[in-house]
């Protein structure tokens, strides 16, 4: 196969002769996974700007990873199949509870591959076959999961629906955590759809809930969350006791995720405080810990903190970084952030050729149904890409759009700056 790929063959080309159904899933990521910068550009002017369609495939890397690739998915469907057939068993048995179940592991794994509409097909599986049991733990875990991937794919209507059937069930089991959980779905439901007060309201019941339960793995996120909406709302003091808290039972638990989600947050923090300089340490500190998602989220946030400072070279580094981690990792919602990111730095350099990443996170963004807040902050970066380039009136138009999503969703600081950036570009009174 290496053999009929040109040296240089731009990854749109050669996606666009794989066949765009299941059997051929893992030759399109081989594709990704073994494309990189063309080094003949990488010291042009044009190789700060090389989004995936533009990279070139490696072709002596793409038979290697379809070898690892095709492995990992044999392994992936072994395991599938015990679990199904472990189910077939169970139901044989009359362990209904314990099918759902592993019915739902099967789903989980689909799901962390990001084959939703699959992982959705086996949580539904789990549903039915656990809707008319006594207990009522399986079913409330499918409809969290149908909840989760509806989120993710962005169907937030979607998702609430499953995750208040999974309030309304936990509550009629009187099952606390349950509805712990469920509260912190239909938070994130909220907040996704920029209804701030609503979801501090269900974050702070789950709280509540949680209070005599014992179980720092459930507070902690709750936590985290309303650190993070109290520090977008400008109340850095209480920010950092939030996170204080949500820190305390972190420890408890001991999970090292949980410290990544402390530290990434502790930065964030330290930004908001106009500190990019002690933000760049705590993002510096967690990658060492980090790999996949984790790691993108991080260079972003380091990239970001290094803006800040000044140092655009090493800023667009980690963005470039960042964006590789997308690409192997198949993260496609995620560059979003990463394409903002450039966006941001060629702002900085007034450099023209950052509106394709704003375009390129627009488009992803349209694509996989992101959050409308998403779209805001991608249309108010560009217009302040268009201000800087001195296009004022373009820029007014997607300032004006992005104030238009804001004000709709009642996002109040994020419609105050833009305010201010829409106030610069009125002319000086004479």
């Amino acid at each position: 196969m290496s053999k009929t790929l040109p040296p240089h063959l731009l990854v749109e080309r050669a996606l666009a002769l794989v066949p765009d159904y299941e059997d051929f899933l893992p030759l399109s990521d081989a594709v990704i996974g073994a494309s990189r910068v063309d080094l003949e550009k990488v010291w042009a002017r044009s190789g700060a700007y090389t989004t995936l369609g533009k990279r070139v495939v490696d072709p002596e890397r793409v038979d290697d990873l379809v070898r690892q690739l095709l492995d990992r998915s044999h392994q992936r469907l072994r395991e599938m199949f015990e679990l199904v057939l472990g189910a077939i068993r169970e139901q044989q048995a009359g362990n209904a509870a314990v099918a759902a179940e592993m019915l739902v592991r099967a789903g989980e794994m689909e799901e962390a591959e990001g084959r939703l509409d699959k992982a959705e097909r086996i949580y539904h599986m789990a549903l039915r076959i656990c809707q008319d049991l006594r207990e009522k733990e399986p079913h409330v875990l499918a409809l969290r999961r149908l909840g989760r991937t509806a989120r993710t794919a962005g169907r937030l209507d979607q998702a609430w629906s499953w995750y208040d059937q999974s309030w309304q069930l936990a509550v009629d089991a009187m099952d606390l955590e349950g509805q712990v959980i469920a509260c912190q779905g239909l938070g994130n439901v909220c907040d996704d759809r920029g209804e701030r007060d609503r979801a501090r309201t269900w974050w702070e019941r789950g709280l509540e809930l949680a209070a005599g339960l014992d179980a720092p793995t459930l507070e902690w996120p709750l936590y985290v969350n309303l650190s993070v909406l109290t520090m977008l709302e400008g109340d850095l003091g209480e920010a950092e006791r939030l996170l204080g808290r949500g820190r305390e039972r972190m420890e408890r638990t001991g999970a090292p995720e949980a410290r990544l989600y402390w530290l990434n947050n502790r930065g964030l923090l330290q930004l908001e405080h106009g500190d990019p300089a002690a933000a760049e340490a705590v993002f510096r500190e967690a990658l060492p810990e980090a790999e996949g998602r984790w790691e993108l989220t991080l260079r972003v946030n380091l990239g970001e903190a290094l803006l800040r400072q000044g140092r655009l070279l090493e800023a667009a580094d980690e963005a470039r970084r960042a964006e590789e981690v997308a690409i192997v990792h198949r993260l496609v919602p995620d560059l979003v952030d990463v394409y903002t990111l450039l966006g941001a730095i060629a702002r900085e350099r007034c450099d023209e050729e950052g509106f394709v990443f704003y375009e390129q996170a627009l488009r992803v963004s349209h694509e996989r149904g992101l959050p409308r807040k998403t779209e805001a902050a991608i249309l108010h970066g560009y217009g302040q890409l268009h201000a800087a380039c001195g296009r004022p009136e373009e820029g007014r138009g997607y300032l004006e759009a992005a104030r238009d999503v804001y004000r709709a969703l009642g996002l109040g600081p994020e419609l105050a700056r833009v305010d201010e950036d829409v106030a610069r570009l009125e002319p000086e009174p004479v």
